[in-house]
């Protein structure tokens, strides 16, 4: 009988332990932890077991089993899972039975096992956040500051993602270790944060419902002098104000890598990245050279203006620019903007002012052309249920028109349901498009249900490491900025990249990347950006982000470079479309500029760009008065004269002017520099002081010349724009 017992006990004592395996390794499979509570449910089986085999113990030693016996034996089951046995009480079974050892060896090792789990269980979240956080600081993860809102949906959206809790209470700290978020509890201090983040270069992020004190984090990760990375949810006034205040500190200058984002710029971004408008205007809107027919129209609607439309409205004025030909010159073709909202203080803002009054004021007495329209604008007080605004837009949409719509009213389901009520009132290819903003937080596939409508703007794609850390228009910026603009004290390595001649794309990407994986080469390139000026910054990071504008007008795209990719444009295709016939003489002949080619499309578009840009970041002309020779020796001793046309503190630049407008700023600065030449048409050409000179054109062809390269250096390719019609 005893033998058939232990026979009984080893079977059961086997069970418990691979059912105890088995839910650790499930639990650990599905949610990451090897520690749960569910272990303390198998305390009462093990139990069960140990006690049975101390009362088939005492039976065989020939006690007398009865109720008091067997409630005493409680004690010593106890005792077992204290780790305390009492080796004389068990011996003799063992002795006469040697599968008993085994028995009782087993049971006290699950019974063990399951003691150590329970108790574990309480602090297994902890523990394992402990680990975590270790982890997270070796591989130099962003760390988020703050428990806010925007804070947690970041972290737990983000893998390799640490929150600094320096303002949680303990029971935030339990609950956000039971959500599975990486959470480092520690005071604001800089001895206590020191001895955490000592390794250094991590990208702190810290967003704005944290309500944290910009300059006192500026401060407090500054001092910490571990070359990390701070990213601020700002807005670019506030970030003048903090880049001024502490950016021109020499004692910080060597450590401090600031930049800002904003959910809004970043959506506004994405927008004009993946929707440019020149993605849907048919061909048939476009001259061979890529101007716009002179009878065609484009026209965006905003349907609302609240904070996302206001933000959209001033990325997709200075994005979505177009020329005209009248005759043998190009002309600007501004997009027509229609905005409509129903409360009157929503169409009153600084952009608005700045387009339809202080622009005018502030060029009326230039001494250059005054620029050239950004945009028509039309804001408007108007119900958009209104039977007016549905005849608004249902004559906005014609044969010779092209029309975006773009609604942001209130939540999701109601702005899809109006996106469908402007969308009845069109048929099936009319030339117009609708996009709707949607947070999308219920995960809806609205993108289904309709090809005239778009859904944009979903927040789980907006705060990510790869929308606000790794962006990839922004790293084009900063390499187009290391690559191509004069920085002064260069290292080595640059030099000799900048020194190669007659290298492809695609090897000057490969170098370049090389260089850059080595982290003190990558500082240098963040360095080099954020000591650029802001406005200087943001022209070229808008720069970027038109690329794909460009690209479409011409009927190209571009895409991540892939398997897949199996219609890929080469290079010699593309320069049959982008065609330049001043890049053959090196633009030594002037009067190329003058010319209609698609090369001159687009560079006019480019000015017309950067001309919105600066005008929208309160940029003035710069007046003759104000330009003023310079004189500076060179490396040989050589005495260079040259005649600055801007002033960052004073936001003047003499630049902003029209496209043939920049021919009169060389013109004069060519008489002041040598008044005693006489600049007749022979002289344009093969005139090697009006070439330098006229880089203030050139520079904007060479930028153009570039576009093939700059997309192959990011590992992007070109393919073609779907077909003729779109």
């Amino acid at each position: 009988m005893y033998l058939t017992l232990g026979i009984i006990f080893l079977i059961a004592s086997l069970f418990m332990a691979a059912v105890i395996v088995y839910t650790s390794v499930r639990s650990a499979r599905n949610s990451g932890e090897l520690i749960t509570k569910k272990n303390m449910f198998y305390l009462a089986p093990t139990f069960l077991i140990i006690y049975f085999l101390h009362i088939t113990a005492a039976s065989f030693n020939g006690a007398e089993i009865d109720f008091f016996y067997c409630f005493s034996l409680i004690s010593t089951v106890l005792d077992v899972l204290k780790f305390k046995a009492q080796s004389s009480f068990i011996e003799p079974i063992c002795e006469a039975y040697p599968i008993f050892y085994v028995d009782f060896v087993l049971a006290f090792l699950v019974g063990g096992a399951t003691i150590i789990l329970s108790i574990a269980s309480f602090f297994s979240r902890r523990i394992s956040n402990c680990i975590k956080v270790g982890n997270a600081l070796r591989k130099k993860s962003d760390i988020i500051v703050g428990g806010s809102a925007d804070a947690v949906n970041y972290a737990t959206a983000t893998k390799n993602c640490l929150l600094l809790g320096v303002d949680i209470t303990n029971q935030k700290y339990a609950d956000l270790i039971k959500q599975g978020v990486t959470v480092l509890k520690i005071p604001f201090e800089i001895k206590r944060l020191s001895r955490k983040l000592k390794k250094g270069g991590y990208n702190i992020i810290v967003f704005r419902d944290g309500k944290h004190p910009y300059t006192k984090i500026i401060e407090v990760f500054t001092a910490l002098n571990n070359s990390s990375r701070i990213y601020l949810e700002a807005n670019q006034r506030e970030m003048k104000i903090l880049r001024e205040k502490f950016l021109t500190k020499a004692d910080y200058n060597s450590n401090l890598y600031l930049t800002s984002f904003s959910k809004y710029e970043l959506m506004a971004r994405r927008f004009v990245v993946d929707y440019p408008v020149t993605k849907y205007i048919p061909r048939s809107f476009y001259n061979d050279n890529f101007t716009l027919k002179n009878d065609k129209q484009i026209n965006i609607v905003f349907a609302g203006f609240g904070k996302v439309n206001y933000q959209l409205f001033r990325m997709c004025a200075m994005q979505f620019q177009f020329a005209q030909q009248i005759g043998g010159k190009l002309a600007a073709k501004p997009v027509n903007y229609y905005v409509y909202d129903n409360k009157e203080t929503s169409l009153h803002n600084e952009f608005f002012s700045r387009i339809l009054y202080e622009m005018d004021e502030e060029f009326a007495d230039g001494h250059f052309p005054k620029p050239e329209k950004i945009c028509e604008l039309y804001p408007r007080k108007l119900d958009i249920n209104s039977v007016d605004a549905k005849k608004i837009f249902k004559s906005l949409v014609t044969k010779d028109s092209f029309t975006y719509f773009i609604v942001s009213l209130d939540n999701d389901l109601a702005d899809a349901s109006y996106a469908q009520t402007v969308r009845r009132l069109f048929d099936d290819g009319d030339n117009y498009h609708i996009f709707v903003r949607a947070k999308n937080a219920n995960g809806e596939k609205l993108n289904e249900l309709d090809d005239y409508i778009t859904y944009f703007g979903e927040e789980s794609r907006l705060y990510t490491h790869e929308s606000i850390v790794n962006d990839d228009l922004m790293e084009l910026a900063q390499k187009i900025n290391l690559l191509y603009n004069n920085i002064s004290n260069p290292p080595e390595w640059l030099k000799e990249l900048k020194g190669k001649k007659n290298i492809t794309a695609e090897e000057q990407r490969k170098i370049l990347n090389e260089k850059l994986a080595d982290p003190v080469n990558k500082k240098f390139m963040l360095e080099s950006w954020s000591d650029l000026p802001y406005i200087e910054q943001a022209s070229n990071l808008y720069h970027a982000l038109n690329l794909p504008h460009k690209l479409n007008l011409l009927g190209f795209d571009m895409v991540k470079k892939s398997e897949e990719n199996n219609n890929v444009i080469s290079e010699a295709e593309f320069y049959e479309r982008y065609k330049n016939s001043g890049r053959e003489t090196d633009y030594s002949d002037y009067s190329f500029f003058f010319k209609t080619e698609p090369s001159n499309v687009l560079a006019y578009i480019e000015h017309s760009r950067w001309n919105a840009l600066y005008i929208l970041y309160d940029y003035r002309q710069m007046k003759k008065a104000d330009m003023h020779i310079v004189e500076k020796c060179d490396d040989k001793g050589n005495v260079q004269r040259t005649i600055p046309h801007k002033n960052t503190a004073a936001k003047e630049h003499a630049c902003l002017t029209t496209y043939y407008g920049l021919n009169e700023l060389i013109t004069y600065k060519y008489k002041e520099l040598y008044p005693d030449e006489i600049l007749n048409e022979t002289s344009y050409i093969n005139n090697a002081r009006l070439q330098e000179l006229s880089k203030i054109y050139a520079y904007d062809y060479m930028d153009l010349d570039r576009l093939y390269s700059e997309i192959t250096a990011m590992g992007y390719v070109l393919v073609s724009n779907h077909g003729e019609n779109r």
